[in-house]
């Protein structure tokens, strides 16, 4: 009996607190989207991505050069010269697919973690405005089927970017 009338207590206590509980939603990809910090990563992504892509066209057309260059003079070489030629060919070949798998890992990891930097970022945002409005728990809109009586936060996250944007300026 006396366990029945503790359990009781608890959840007497647990709805009393759960009206004084207020839910927030944000649209998260929106605010990834419009985040000023992410045209930044992006301009600073892009071009390390665009360097390690040149090289690698640079490669392929030495590369291509060795083949034409097999191509062209087949005839003319020996069958020793030719045979080192081709060893060649298939050495640059290889190693080209290999830097080319790697620079693929490594724009996609270095992708990841500045997305996990820029979300952890806005993350702090929000939370900064929740703990202000006196939010206990904040969503992702996308993810959430339902709240009730949930504030959608989204609006007055933008509104901080701008006010920050203009106050760096």
């Amino acid at each position: 009996m006396r366990f029945f009338t503790l359990i009781c207590c608890f959840l007497v206590a647990s709805v009393a607190m759960a009206k004084d509980f207020k839910v927030a939603t944000v649209d998260l990809q929106q605010l990834f989207k419009e985040y000023p910090g992410t045209k930044k990563a992006q301009k600073k992504f892009n071009a390390m991505a665009d360097e390690k892509k040149q090289k690698l066209t640079d490669e392929a057309d030495e590369i291509r050069d060795i083949e034409k260059s097999l191509k062209d003079s087949g005839s003319v070489l020996s069958k020793k010269e030719m045979k080192a030629k081709q060893e060649e060919y298939a050495t640059k070949a290889k190693a080209f697919q290999d830097e080319e798998s790697q620079v693929q890992n490594d724009l996609a990891a270095k992708e990841q973690e500045m997305t996990k930097t820029l979300l952890e970022e806005i993350k702090g945002i929000v939370a900064k405005i929740a703990k202000n409005d006196g939010v206990d728990m904040v969503l992702d809109a996308e993810k959430t089927v339902y709240a009730k009586d949930a504030v959608d936060l989204t609006d007055e996250v933008l509104k901080s970017y701008k006010s920050s944007d203009s106050d760096s300026k």
